[in-house]
This record gives C-alpha cells, structure tokens and sequence, in this order.
C-alpha cells in the first residue's frame, strides 16, 4: 500500500444544522468545507461525527485515468476481498452512471485480488475532483451511534445526539489528549458520545435522580458508569475544556445570578468553555473573563439553540 497524500472529507448537513457543521469543521480542521469537501493532512474518524459521510484516505492523485492505472499496476499487494466503489460529490460535477461503471470494471480488473462486495476486507474509493482523479481508501461513516437517539432515559429538553457529537469535537478540536468536563450533564447525552468516540470526559450532574439515569444510560451502551453526583462548585480539578448546557427560563427557574456562577466556576475548572443555551450569554461569558472565538446558531421549528465557544 502506498503513502497516503491527503484526507479528503465529504460531509452532508440539513440546512438548520449547517452552522454547526461548519463550527464543527473550523474546530477540528481549522477550515470548512468547499461545496461540501474538504482536504486535510488531519485524520478523523469519520463516525466520530454527525455530518462526515466519509473520509477517502488518498494514495493516488493523477490527471488522467491511464496515469491513475499505470500508478495501480505497481501494488503488488493482494487485495482480497475488496470492493471499488465511485466516491460521489455533493455537487454536479460526477462522472455518468455509465462512466462510473466503465471506470470501476477497469480499475478493479487492475487490482489484485478478489472482489467481494457484501462484505469486503478492503473498501477503495475513486472520484475526480478539479480536474484531478484520486484513488484510495474509503472510510464510511458507519452511523452506528444512532443507536444513541434511543437511551432508557431521556428528556425531551436533552441535547439530540447529533448535536452532542458535535460539541464534544468543538470541545476537544477532535483530540483525544485533551480533557472535557460536562458539570451539568443531566442524562448524559454529551457523556456517551465522548466516550464513544474514545475521549477523555468526566460528568457531574447535581440531582440525584438524573445523575442515576445518566448512569443508566451509560451502562447501557457499555460504558462505565462514571457521572458523579456532586455540585459542579464542587469540583477541584482543571480540565482543557467544559461543556454547558447551562439551566435557564424554557426549563428551570436558575437565576441569573446562578447562571452567572455556573460560567465562572466553568472559568475555574476549565480553560475553554462551551455553552448551549435558549439565549444569549455573551456578557456573562466576558464578566467571567472568558473571549468568545466561534459560535454558531442551530435552529429547530421555534426553537434556537446558541452554541458558543469561549477561551
């Protein structure tokens, strides 16, 4: 197999969410997608988030398909069962279906090794993108943490599950060195989706009954069950970054002056912080000492959900 030569990352997002797809790119890859692709020395897992479709690792880029298949008659290495599909784009530049299936018999025949398209060992990938044809390894998003939209407990005030990807990336810029603390994590949606993606997370949730569910929920999908049921005033560690979805009006009846207790304590305990909300905190934030750097607004039928990140 030859060295990979860049990341190419497709994504998809339904137009309320695209605010927060793009927050979630400029996080982990320092930029945003270009008609729904973007390149990237960065590897990412793809099934970490909720809007890559998938990640072609790229081996081969050429100009033309003969130069493409000059470059596949080199590997030496015997692929069985692989499979060869045509990575499409999310605009209007694809090749013919007809194209597509021509270019495909003629690659695969210069493959070695065994087709296998229910379940192959080996997923290639091949597109043409600004004139240039690539090739490589196609890596899906699997989608299996959609299994998560149906936890034991649930609110319906709980962040959705693509949301919650989402904000532990931004979090964390898709580093799993860095640590994440959720102080108010309720249920524990932001808590299964860090660990699923096999980050660094802890979780306090200050009632009792919830922090029991979110422990449930927890245990669940097979994770330990790990929040703590404690005042997050309490907390004496530091972390790299905390996530809130802080308790306001929609909900509860905290106070502004809680709210603003809950943002400095997030001062104390973290170097960044990320807050949800139903409004606008941005002079709470400041009075905690924080700097706003991104944001993003994700909107839903008559609801808005403000999503700032702040260090």
């Amino acid at each position: 197999m030859n060295q990979i030569l860049k990341y190419m990352y497709i994504v998809n997002y339904p137009t309320f969410e695209e605010e927060l797809c793009l927050l979630e790119m400029r996080a982990v890859f320092g930029k945003i997608p270009d008609e729904k692709t973007l390149f990237s020395n960065i590897e990412f897992n793809p099934s970490n988030s909720p809007f890559i479709k998938t990640r072609l690792d790229i081996i081969h880029e050429k100009d033309t398909i003969e130069e493409l298949l000059a470059e596949i008659n080199k590997d030496t290495t015997v692929y069985d069962n692989f499979k060869l599909e045509y990575v499409r784009l999310n605009n209007n530049n694809n090749i013919s279906y007809e194209e597509r299936l021509d270019l495909i018999k003629k690659l695969s025949m210069n493959i070695i090794g065994t087709h296998n398209f229910k379940n192959p060992e080996f997923n290639f990938g091949v597109t043409k993108v600004d004139g240039k044809w690539l090739f490589g390894i196609d890596n899906k998003n699997n989608y299996e943490w959609h299994a998560h939209d149906n936890k034991p407990c649930s609110y319906s005030n709980s962040l959705g599950v693509k949301v919650a990807k989402a904000v532990v990336n931004i979090a964390n810029n898709g580093l799993k060195e860095k640590t994440i603390i959720d102080p108010c994590c309720g249920v524990g949606t932001t808590i299964v989706e860090a660990l699923d993606a096999g980050y660094q997370i802890e979780g306090y949730e200050i009632n009792k009954h919830i922090a029991k569910n979110a422990n449930i929920n927890l245990e669940f999908y097979g994770f330990q069950p790990i929040v703590v049921n404690d005042d997050m005033h309490n907390i004496k560690k530091k972390y790299d970054s905390s996530i809130i979805d802080i308790p306001y009006g929609l909900f509860s009846h905290t106070s502004e002056d809680e709210q603003q207790d809950i943002i400095n304590t997030a001062r104390r305990i973290s170097n960044k912080i990320i807050l949800i909300s139903f409004e606008e905190h941005d002079s709470m934030i400041a009075k905690a000492g924080f700097k706003i750097i991104d944001r993003c607004v994700v909107t839903k039928g008559r609801f808005k959900r403000f999503i700032v990140v702040a260090e």
